[in-house]
C-alpha cells in the first residue's frame, strides 16, 4: 500500500468499494476493495478466485489486473484505470442523440473481441451490461474494455451449471428467467441487450416492475431500432443475438466472422494497434 496514494472513492456496492489511487509515478489505478470479515469461507474463496482469474487475462479489450493482495482483512484488487468512464455514462451523456452506425460497430466489435477472449478461456461473465463496459481514450479514439468479473466462474465443460441468478434483470436471458443455467449463450443475449442500448439509448426490456421486465424478456418484446439510422445487416445481427432459443444464438467466433465486424476489426488493428498487450505472457 505504501506505493499507492488514495485519491477518491468511485463507487460503493454490496461487496465493497471501488476507489481511485495514484501510483508514485503519477499514474492512476483502481482498487476494488472487498471486506472479508463478514464473508463465509465459500464467499472468501470466491473473492480470492476472482482475483486469480482476472490475473490470467491479457487482452486489449479486457480490463487489466495489476496485482491483488489482502490487508487488514480486505482483499484489494488493483486494476487499470479506464479514464473514459463506463459505456452507461457515455450513452447517458449523448442526451438522446443516437450514435452513428459506424460508432456502434466500432465499439461493439471491441466488446465481441473481449468477450471472445474470455469465453475461449472457459469463463462466463454473467453480468454483461453498459456499466461493466469501460472506455479508455487513445488519442481521439476510444478503446473498449470489458470489466468486473466478480461473478464469473471457470467452467470445464458446457454441462457445468451456474444456477444462481446474479445478473442485472434487464439483461437476463429468457432461460435464466426460467431458472436455467448461465453459459456462454446467456452472455451473448446480454451482449445483444447492450448492442440494442447503443442503437436506441434505451433498455431493450426496460419496465417499472421486475414482473414486467421478465414478461418482456420471455416474449422477446422490444421496439426495433430505427431502420433509417441503422442498416438491415446490423439490425439482423441484433435480432440473432436476441433469439429466445439459446442454441440459435451465434457464438463470439461467429459474430467475429461477420463482414462488418471483420472490417472494423481490421481498421482497429491498423489505427489503434489493438493486438493482445504484452503485460504478461
Amino acid at each position: 500500500m505504501d506505493s499507492y496514494e488514495h485519491y477518491s472513492i468511485i463507487a460503493r456496492g454490496n461487496f465493497g468499494t471501488v476507489e481511485l489511487y495514484k501510483q508514485k509515478d503519477g499514474r492512476f489505478v483502481v482498487f476494488k476493495k472487498i471486506p472479508l470479515d463478514n464473508m463465509t469461507d465459500q464467499e472468501e474463496k470466491m473473492a480470492y478466485e476472482e482475483a486469480v482469474l482476472m490475473s490470467r487475462f491479457n487482452h486489449p479489450n479486457v480490463i487489466y489486473l495489476h496485482e491483488c493482495f489482502i490487508t487488514d482483512r480486505i482483499l484489494c484488487i488493483v486494476m487499470e484505470y479506464a479514464m473514459g468512464g463506463t459505456l452507461e455514462e457515455f450513452l447517458r451523456k449523448k442526451g438522446g442523440k443516437l450514435l452513428s452506425q459506424t460508432e456502434v460497430v466500432y465499439m461493439f466489435s471491441q466488446m465481441v473481441h473481449g468477450l471472445h477472449y474470455i469465453h475461449q478461456r472457459g469463463v462466463v461473465h454473467r453480468d454483461i451490461k453498459p456499466s461493466n463496459i469501460l472506455l479508455t481514450p487513445v488519442g481521439v479514439e476510444i478503446v473498449v474494455k470489458i470489466a468486473d468479473f466478480g461473478l464469473s466462474k471457470i467452467f470445464k465443460s458446457r454441462k457445468t451449471e451456474f444456477t444462481s441468478v446474479l445478473g442485472t434483470p434487464s439483461y437476463l436471458a429468457p432461460e435464466l428467467c426460467e431458472g436455467q443455467s448461465y453459459n456462454k449463450e446467456t452472455d451473448i443475449w446480454a451482449l445483444g441487450c447492450v448492442l440494442y442500448e447503443m442503437m436506441t439509448l434505451k433498455k431493450a426490456f426496460g419496465a417499472e416492475t421486475l414482473g414486467s421486465i421478465v414478461r418482456k424478456i420471455l416474449q422477446c418484446q422490444f421496439v426495433p431500432p430505427n431502420p433509417q439510422k441503422y442498416g438491415e445487416h446490423l439490425r439482423q445481427l441484433l435480432y440473432c443475438l436476441l433469439r429466445i432459443d439459446p442454441t440459435c444464438r451465434p457464438s463470439t467466433q461467429m459474430i467475429m466472422a461477420d463482414v462488418a465486424i471483420t472490417e472494423m476489426c481490421h481498421k482497429l488493428t491498423v489505427n489503434l494497434g489493438l493486438v493482445p498487450s504484452s503485460h504478461k505472457t
